[in-house]
């Protein structure tokens, strides 16, 4: 097993099963916990691709998360009841990029993670099972639709995009769930989920090479093709929608937020550098330490929800910052002044080297959670971004990069605002 070094000192194990599985393995000696998670590169903008003797395929929004859905049902009840027997926490999610299967638990970690892989290998799809999840996961939409936090971020992700599929649900639409069929979910399966397309991530006080071997055991042969999955995505313009969009909603504040549409530029260690330079952007003007957090706080203009965040793969990229606030046309007003500020007049060197030690310190701290270590391990093997380098990456990034991010990226021809407001009863 290749053996990497972390930041904290610890033995990060790697190795590849012959079926093409990438497997991590990072013990945690004395600690009682054992987290594990199996995950596919495969999530909800992966509407269209090559099936062999198929050709290109186009299949529903939502399928990816409907799948997730399917894979604990088994003929005789559920992978949840097994998984409680032993006292184990299990779940999953679906992203726009993969699709991850987890569990947690303090004893039996090794039946628990045989289970993981035998429930994630063995779908069991019939028409009926499969027409009585479509109105389990239309409820399960309808009920995000009065979410506010949701419903916000939808609304801005539907007007910075015109084709690119990150603009829908990560659950598709009621319409799009009820058009799913059996056949297309297995086309799906059987395309995605073969391990070579595949990582499975095991943290706690577990022995490298037998969980390597555990894994090895059980984890049967893949009986359907293989090969490199060709995906196809709609060519984005680079125009956002609409500027401004609002929408009325059941809530007691308004909602406000800024998005800014970047073009997916980044491969490889370039990506992993630029979230980290995005990062110091944001750190600048919504981190609890910055003097324009602050002033828009005693302000009034913005509460604790007050935050940003950027967001980039291989197929899109874009920036979000905002709050609840009473005032949206004001605090819009201010954060423009903010970010034309800080485009416009030099960053100071200190501020910029205080932000990355912060960086640097909260990397570290990472370590300690054991779901965060393990989901960012796959994820980015799956975009391949060097996790193991992103503080020599974070040492190496200069105040001129940052600056340069600010000038070029935040464009505001390539922005949008969302705004949620409450209903106004007579």
């Amino acid at each position: 097993m290749e053996q990497i070094r972390l930041p904290t000192g610890e033995k990060l194990y790697q190795d590849q099963l012959a079926n093409g599985l990438t497997v991590f393995i990072l013990p945690k000696p004395q600690f009682l916990r054992t987290y594990a998670v199996l995950s596919t590169n495969y999530g909800s903008i992966d509407s269209q691709f090559k099936i062999p003797k198929r050709g290109l395929v186009e299949v529903p929004p939502g399928i990816a998360h409907f799948l997730e859905h399917k894979l604990f049902e088994e003929e005789d009840g559920n992978a949840f009841d097994r998984f409680a027997q032993w006292g184990a926490s299990v779940n999953a999610f679906t992203s726009y990029t993969q699709t991850s299967y987890l569990f947690s638990t303090i004893e039996g970690w090794q039946e628990a993670l045989i289970e993981l892989i035998n429930f994630v290998n063995n779908p069991y799809l019939t028409e009926e099972n499969v027409e009585k999840e479509k109105g389990i996961i239309e409820q399960e939409l309808r009920m995000y639709e009065d979410h506010p936090d949701h419903r916000i971020h939808s609304m801005l992700l539907e007007n910075l995009y015109h084709a690119n599929p990150v603009r829908i649900d990560i659950g598709g639409t009621v319409e799009s769930v009820w058009a799913i069929t059996v056949q297309e979910l297995l086309g799906c399966y059987h395309t995605f989920y073969q391990p070579s397309n595949m990582a499975l991530a095991v943290v706690g006080d577990v022995n490298p090479e037998e969980t390597l071997s555990l894994i090895r055991q059980h984890y049967p042969t893949w009986e359907h093709g293989q090969g490199a999955i060709e995906r196809f995505y709609p060519q984005e313009p680079v125009s956002v929608v609409h500027p401004w969009v609002e929408e009325t909603l059941n809530i007691s504040r308004p909602r406000y937020l800024l998005g800014f549409k970047h073009e997916p530029k980044w491969q490889g260690e370039e990506l992993l550098r630029q979230q980290i330079i995005m990062s110091l952007v944001w750190r600048l003007v919504a981190g609890r330490s910055s003097q324009f957090f602050e002033d828009l706080y005693t302000s009034n203009l913005v509460n604790d929800s007050f935050g940003a965040s950027f967001s980039s793969s291989p197929q899109f990229a874009y920036s979000i910052i905002g709050s609840e606030t009473e005032k949206p046309e004001r605090l819009h007003e201010e954060l423009s002044k903010i970010i034309k500020k800080l485009q416009t007049e030099p960053l100071s060197t200190t501020d910029i080297e205080r932000l990355k030690r912060r960086i640097y310190g909260g990397h570290l701290a990472s370590y300690d959670s054991f779901e965060y270590v393990a989901n960012r391990l796959i994820s980015h093997h799956f975009s391949q971004t060097p996790y193991h380098r992103f503080l020599e990456l974070v040492r190496d990034v200069k105040v001129e990069e940052v600056q340069t991010a600010l000038n070029t990226e935040l464009d505001w021809d390539r922005s949008t605002v969302a705004v949620l407001r409450p209903v106004h009863r007579s």
